[in-house]
């Protein structure tokens, strides 16, 4: 047990709120999502293109990861943890969002963000914006879902090809607003503009 506590306390330096340039908070995230994301960085199917600096980060920092219970461990150990509020970093238009959402998302990402694991489609109700924008941007640029054992990664590439980085604010400003995580109060000295860009 004191290993898998190291092994938490690993993550939890890039994954938690410690660090100024950090990665996607995972707390609350589905335990099938966070156990297949880690399979998929330890067998390479992700975290092996450099271009994609963070996921290649990833890749590396996976190497920790030895066997199948260490993966069990942490996707349970996150997936039980209670979610945070996080700050509106995606401003967009919520009704344009809306439209796009119903007519491209919600066949396998659900109504109400809840995903289908049967669709390889995960929950986006606990996605923090920058991050959402990020990874989605990632799969239109070919940095994430380049795998062809990706199935699921090379579903959403597909399907954002045609979408603007516009398409992608509206549509992160309603999801986030409508079914995602709990706004976090902002601190009186940081504005919208103030607020440094993720390197993720």
């Amino acid at each position: 047990m004191e290993n898998m506590d190291d092994l938490v306390a690993g993550c939890v330096v890039c994954h938690g709120v410690q660090e100024a340039q950090r990665g996607p908070i995972l707390n609350g995230m589905e335990l099938w999502y966070l156990r297949d994301q880690m399979n998929k960085f330890r067998s390479g199917i992700r975290g092996n293109n450099p271009d994609n600096r963070s996921e290649h980060l990833m890749g590396i920092g996976s190497r920790n990861i030895k066997t199948d219970l260490e993966v069990a461990y942490l996707a349970n150990w996150f997936s039980s943890q209670p979610a945070q509020p996080a700050m509106r970093t995606i401003q967009g238009n919520i009704q344009k969002g809306k439209e796009l959402y119903e007519r491209r998302c919600i066949s396998c990402h659900g109504e109400h963000g809840e995903g289908n694991p049967q669709l390889i489609s995960p929950s986006l109700t606990h996605l923090e914006g920058w991050y959402f924008y990020q990874q989605m941007r990632k799969f239109r640029e070919g940095k994430r879902g380049y795998d062809p054992r990706d199935e699921g990664g090379r579903v959403m590439a597909a399907a954002v090809q045609d979408l603007s980085d516009y398409d992608f604010r509206n549509l992160i400003a309603y999801s986030v607003e409508e079914f995602g995580l709990e706004e976090a109060a902002t601190p009186p000295d940081v504005t919208p503009s103030d607020r440094s860009p993720k390197p993720f």
